[in-house]
Parts: C-alpha cells; structure tokens; sequence
C-alpha cells in the first residue's frame, strides 16, 4: 500500500518543547519510510534592514553561528532519528520562522509537517502569536500539531 507521508518537515528551535514533535516524527518516518527533513529558521535581527552586524553578507547568519546550528541539527538527526534512513537537515534564514517553514515546506513539495507547540496561553500567545497556529492556516500541505507543556 502506498504511503501519503513520504517527506515529513520538523521544524526545531531546539526547545524541549519539540522532543514531542521529533518523536511524532520519528515514527511516522519509520512506519510510512519516509524521509525526514529537520529544519531550523533563523531570524536575524533587522533581515529586512540590512542584516545584524558582523555578517559578510548583511543577509545572513555569522559563519560560526551557522556551523554551530548545522552541528546541533545532525546531533538532533543521529539522537533522534537513529533508524530512519532518509534525513536531511536544512538551515533556512528568513524574517520570521512561519515565512521560513512554509516556503521551505512548498519548494521541498513536503507532505507533513510535525511541530510543537509550546502550549502558551492568554497574554503571552496573544504578544508573542503561535509560530504553529500561523504554520496550519498557511501551509499548503497537512501540519501535525502536538501540544507540549514542557517548560523550556
């Protein structure tokens, strides 16, 4: 029978709060053989403005900020998906991590994405906004969402 989840996105900010969704992911990877993308989006300060200071390119992440996210996201890869044979990491760098996720998700034609949320409610979701929530009503694909109520 033939699977509908071949290419599964994990968005991480490296939180406790995504385990969750790497779990999740972890085994809808293993019971469909799909493969796995696990994404970080950076924000850099001022993207629209010209960049953060320090950076080469004024678009950008500084060279060792970037070697350092790539490293935590194979550490993520080999910790937690130890038996799925088709992972991939990206570092995707954008004005805010919904933009990032979802263009990611439609240039890679993903079939899921997996993410947590981090469970906030009342004032802090209302200033800060729900990255998950901003993530289901655009993403042209399914968004798989698992309420986390870990503290970070």
């Amino acid at each position: 029978m033939a699977s509908f989840t071949s290419n599964i996105l994990v968005p991480t900010d490296f939180s406790k709060s995504s385990l969750l969704a790497l779990e999740a992911a972890n085994l809808l990877a293993r019971q469909n053989d799909a493969k796995v993308t696990l994404v970080h989006v950076y924000e850099p300060r001022g993207v629209l403005f010209g960049g953060e200071p320090g950076l080469e390119d004024g678009h950008g992440v500084n060279k060792e900020l970037e070697a350092t996210i790539h490293a935590e996201l194979e550490r993520v890869a080999r910790e937690r998906f130890p038996d799925v044979a088709k992972i991939k990491t990206a570092l995707v760098i954008s004005e805010s991590a919904v933009k990032g996720i979802v263009e990611y998700a439609e240039r890679e034609n993903v079939d899921l994405i997996v993410l947590a949320t981090h469970g906030r409610t009342g004032l802090s979701r209302m200033m800060i906004g729900s990255v998950a929530e901003k993530v289901v009503r655009h993403a042209s694909c399914p968004v798989l969402t698992l309420r986390s109520k870990l503290d970070d």
